[in-house]
């Protein structure tokens, strides 16, 4: 007995079961500590309150995950719904670093002869290791979501093709094409890896062509993993949230197959490729440490020297991932989960190619071995201990919060107030209200969800006779129809003009600037702040007669002035007489300010004339609105040092580093004088590097203007970062402190421009609001909401 048990355990399956184990165990708990502890804005509360009330997630539908997370939720009795839920894709992403170590373990076997039996353990573990700390895979097992199902379920594929080609038994090819049939029913993601498996498993074993016994035993493993799709007919009649149709070919097609998400598809051509290339090398950097991508390298190159069919396999499903997901700009960073596998998967077997290099061709090294392989594996592990504190979302409850005091601002008032929302903000109310019983009575709130069949006008002037209308973030579209947008907490409410309605100011004032403007009082709702954040300060002013000229607050900070731009401001020529504005501005607390206590001033300027420091009635220029406590930061110094090299500092989030310009063989780096000569029709090559100075407050996008010496803008590009690819925020910051970013462009100019002297300007603006983000220099003043990087001289 003794001894069948010693051989047991001797065995290889037998001796991969307890690492693999707690390989999952230590992973998941890395990710339940970093958790967040309920919902989150958009997607991820939408993917915990479907599958708690049995309803269909937005298109592709996600059958699989649905029906999983659904059990999930009623099994695994910890916390709420929605901490269980997030607790899901921490076992996901878990479970997909298993699978990475045990392929590398599979296809780095060969060092076990030629190293030792530990090199093929080793290098499996780094691979695992290298991916659970990556970035992108960390933040998404923090929060609910499908994407690291898919990632789970396609690194599940590999592993099963590699574990067929190695025994040879055909449970794993039926076990594969099961898994590929319900990876299918989860996202449509996941087939484009199959090419590389159809390939990969004709080339392994011709003979299967002509046995169409195991060819139809194959089919009818796909189709049982397809049997999750049923899911949509049987319950898409009665579902409380989600289509009523699917029960119908045209319905479910049009769903399951998301064909209204396709116009994000393909979105670059050919001339694009390169840029696409060194946007995913960018992205590939912040997830690995610069010495395992030499690895990865080594590891390529390896499996195409030694191991042909496992490189054809691996590198076609690396290219048909990337192919997909760098010419799409939806879900980008999530669709790049399956190449960063595969990405660490080379990892590990450049890390095993190394040591059998070292033992065979450098017999003197052998004992420096294993120094290499001690240094190469605390890379990943540093790598996790200063990602931590960066990325965690254990104390992230925005959503749950602002839900809550929605609720309390109206309950029991019979307002009949509307809530016009994006979907965004009406997730984590949908998740309260159908899973937690949160009660909201129609006669206080009503939800209005904002889409394109119903956009925010409609959706307004829908609402606005049936009773107060409030939006879940400022619309810049609204304001500029004539509405009044008053800042009431979180929320912006719609008003008529003239906005007669009075006001309670957290601080009343009765004071006149210049004898043409009444500021009735202002909110500072925040007195205590650390460098790096922003303060909100809501004026409440009117006028008394129509005002021709511009009349504008600004701060001073200390030492410090800030002077707001009118992006997205309404301005006092556009004021009715008596009427009551309120405007919400952002003091930024400097990342290089001392801590200590510094008072903060209110001025107006006539920006017609240019007269600063206007008059109050009592011929004081500034009026003093208290003191601002700054607390000590332990990032401020090394923020302060990034900022010395940064061109600009946007809203202290994002400090612009470089930037450089080609045309041709013509190039410049910001900030240019000598202008760059192009024609009209011309590619001009932009590379811009952003740097993380903390986690981002909201979603950016990036603005490129070619502007006249007027400022009229005769090219423009609008985009998220990185074309796409990585947003600063999606429900939660995606980028986190310090990381650094290359984001290339490629405009083309237009055939009509005239020939003459433009500038070329850079900026960004929250995607949701349109308004700019305000510019600071290193020392914390503002210098507008735009950054001249340099003339371009237009030529005939």
């Amino acid at each position: 007995m003794l001894t069948k048990i010693t051989a047991k355990i001797k065995a290889r399956e037998w001796g991969e079961g307890w690492p693999v184990a707690v390989l999952f165990a230590a992973t998941w708990l890395l990710y339940a500590t970093t958790a967040a502890p309920g919902t989150l804005y958009g997607d991820p509360s939408e993917y915990q309150f479907i599958p708690a009330v049995w309803g269909i997630v937005h298109p592709p539908g996600y059958a699989f995950y649905t029906l999983l997370a659904g059990l999930w939720q009623r099994i695994v009795v910890v916390g709420s719904v929605a901490f269980r839920t997030n607790l899901l894709a921490g076992a996901a992403g878990a479970w997909a670093v298993t699978r990475v170590f045990l392929l590398v373990r599979a296809l780095a076997r060969e060092s076990e002869t030629a190293v030792g039996r530990w090199a093929p353990w080793w290098a499996a573990t780094l691979a695992a290791v290298a991916f659970a700390v990556s970035p992108d895979l960390w933040q998404h097992s923090s929060h609910a979501n499908a994407h690291v199902v898919s990632v789970a379920l396609t690194m599940t594929q590999l592993w099963l093709l590699v574990r067929w080609s190695e025994t040879g038994q055909s449970r794993w090819l039926y076990a594969l094409a099961t898994c590929a049939g319900i990876g299918v029913t989860h996202h449509p993601i996941t087939i484009w890896g199959l090419p590389a498996y159809a390939l990969f498993i004709v080339v392994t074993r011709p003979a299967l062509l002509r046995s169409p016994r195991e060819l139809l035993t194959f089919l009818a493993c796909g189709l049982l993993g397809l049997l999750p799709w049923l899911y949509f007919p049987l319950r898409s009649p009665s579902a409380p949230f989600g289509p009523n149709d699917m029960a119908t070919w045209a319905g479910f097609l049009r769903h399951a197959t998301a064909q209204g998400l396709r116009v994000n598809l393909f979105h670059f051509g050919l001339a694009d490729q390169w840029d696409r290339l060194r946007v995913f090398w960018t992205l590939l950097r912040l997830q690995y440490p610069w010495p395992l991508l030499a690895l990865l390298l080594v590891g390529a190159g390896w499996l195409a020297r030694r191991r042909p069919r496992y490189a054809l396999l691996w590198g076609g499903f690396l290219l048909g991932h990337l192919v997909f997901t760098l010419n799409s700009v939806q879900d980008v960073m999530a669709y790049l989960l399956h190449a960063f596998g595969a990405a660490a998967m080379g990892i590990g077997v450049g890390g095993a190619a190394l040591l059998m290099w070292v033992q065979q061709w450098r017999p003197r090294w052998r004992a420096v071995a294993p120094m290499i392989a001690a240094a190469l594996a605390l890379l990943p592990l540093a790598a996790g201990v200063h990602t931590y504190p960066r990325l965690t979302l254990r104390d992230w409850d925005a959503a749950d919060r602002s839900t809550l005091a929605l609720v309390a601002r109206f309950e029991g008032t019979g307002a009949g107030a509307a809530f016009v929302s994006d979907w965004e903000h009406l997730t984590p109310f949908y998740y309260h209200t159908l899973v937690e019983g949160l009660p909201v009575a129609e006669a206080d709130l009503r939800p209005v969800y904002v889409t394109a069949a119903q956009p925010w006008p409609e959706s307004v002037f829908g609402n606005l006779p049936l009773g107060p209308v409030y939006l879940s973030n400022y619309r810049r579209d609204i304001r500029d129809l004539g509405f009044r947008l008053r800042p009431v907490g979180d929320l912006w409410q719609v008003l008529e003009p003239p906005a007669l309605e009075p006001v309670a100011p957290q601080h009343s004032l009765d004071v006149t600037v210049a004898g043409r403007l009444t500021l009735l009082g202002y909110d500072l709702p925040v007195t205590t702040a650390s460098p790096g954040e922003a303060i909100p300060v809501v004026l409440y002013a009117r006028v008394a007669t129509t005002e021709t000229h511009i009349l504008m607050p600004y701060a001073q900070f200390g030492a410090l002035e800030q002077r707001w731009t009118t992006d997205s401001r309404r301005l006092t020529p556009e004021w009715r007489s008596g009427e009551i504005i309120a405007e919400r501005y952002e003091l930024y607390v400097p990342h290089t300010l001392a801590p200590g206590r510094y008072p903060l001033a209110l001025s107006y300027v006539d920006m017609t004339t240019g007269e600063s420091a206007l008059p109050f009635e009592d011929g004081r220029t500034f009026l003093s609105l208290g003191e601002l406590e700054v607390q000590p930061s332990p990032s401020a110094e090394r923020v302060s040092r990034v900022l010395r090299r940064a061109l600009t500092n946007i809203g202290n989030d994002v400090a612009l580093m470089d930037a450089r310009v080609r045309a041709g063989w013509r190039m410049r780096s910001a900030i240019w004088e000598h202008p760059l000569p192009m024609r009209p029709g011309q590619p001009l090559h932009l590379t811009l590097t952003w740097r993380a100075l903390q986690r981002p407050r909201a979603s950016y996008t990036v603005f490129i203007h070619l502007i006249d010496a007027a400022g009229q803008p005769w090219l423009g590009h609008d985009y998220t970062p990185l074309g796409g690819a990585f947003p600063t925020y999606l429900w939660f910051p995606k980028w986190i402190e310090g990381q650094q970013v290359i984001d290339p462009y490629r405009l083309v100019l237009p055939e009509s421009l005239p020939p003459g002297q433009y500038w070329l300007q850079v900026g960004m603006y929250e995607m949701g609001s349109v308004r700019r983000i305000a510019q600071l220099d290193w020392e914390g003043n503002m210098t507008g909401d735009r950054y001249i990087l340099g003339p371009i001289l237009v030529e005939p």
